[in-house]
């Protein structure tokens, strides 16, 4: 009987017939080409403002050809628009996520809402920055979906409302009014290039968007709350 020969390391993968390498197609070409382009963009406007990037910086900086570039984009505003869309998607997919899972009452969820949109800043600080800081310096159509982010929390924190009945008699412009100091505290932070202090915004606006509606001591006690759960 012959005796029975150890497979080298990496043997059976080479003579499986089963091929488990990821095919590129056309489809995963073009979504990394306009991935590494959104990633270039961002990070441009975030280091240079928005006025201070031209598409040559953009092609180089994501290393596509500008062939390349206008096929997928007619130029830098469209390219920072997709940018701007897709932060501000992903960063409300995080913040309803965040709603979702909890089933507390509405202030911890008022809480674990905000400790989600500044989770998501902490996490891509640059994007954030060509987002929340120059945004508003590229012109008409990204200024009116940033008018739409800083609107995004009013009908959460209006919860309150009901949440505590005597927070009827509150002003009705207050939840437009915390929900532009949340926004503002943000970029604060960003434009001063303070990101490793981003974090203490989540006690602090915690504390502030709760207090017109369940008092100073228990929107503190909530905001505690929130910072122990997340160390």
């Amino acid at each position: 009987m012959l005796p029975r020969m150890r497979a080298l390391p990496g043997s059976a993968s080479r003579t499986s017939s089963v091929d488990t390498t990821p095919r590129l197609t056309r489809e995963t070409v073009a979504e990394g080409q306009r991935r590494r382009i959104r990633r270039a963009t961002g990070e441009l406007v975030a280091k240079r403002g928005y006025t201070g990037v031209r598409v040559e910086l953009i092609v180089k900086r994501a290393r596509v050809s500008f062939k390349t570039f206008y096929k997928h984009y007619a130029g830098k505003e469209a390219a920072f628009i997709d940018v701007f869309e897709r932060a501000t998607a992903a960063t409300e997919s995080q913040v309803r996520a965040a709603l979702e899972e909890s089933e507390r009452e509405w202030p911890d969820r008022v809480a674990a809402a905000l400790t989600a949109f500044f989770e998501a800043i902490i996490a891509e600080p640059l994007i954030a920055r060509a987002c929340l800081v120059e945004g508003p310096t590229a012109g008409p159509q990204i200024l009116e979906h940033y008018e739409k982010v800083a609107q995004a929390f009013v009908p959460i924190f209006s919860q309150g409302r009901d949440y505590n009945p005597e927070a009827r008699a509150l002003p009705g412009t207050l939840e437009d009014t915390l929900a532009g100091a949340v926004l503002w505290s943000a970029y604060q932070r960003l434009n001063l290039s303070e990101t490793d202090r981003i974090a203490e915004l989540i006690p602090e606006n915690i504390e502030l968007v709760l207090r017109p509606y369940i008092g100073e001591a228990e929107a503190s006690r909530v905001a505690a709350r929130s910072v122990a759960a997340g160390t």
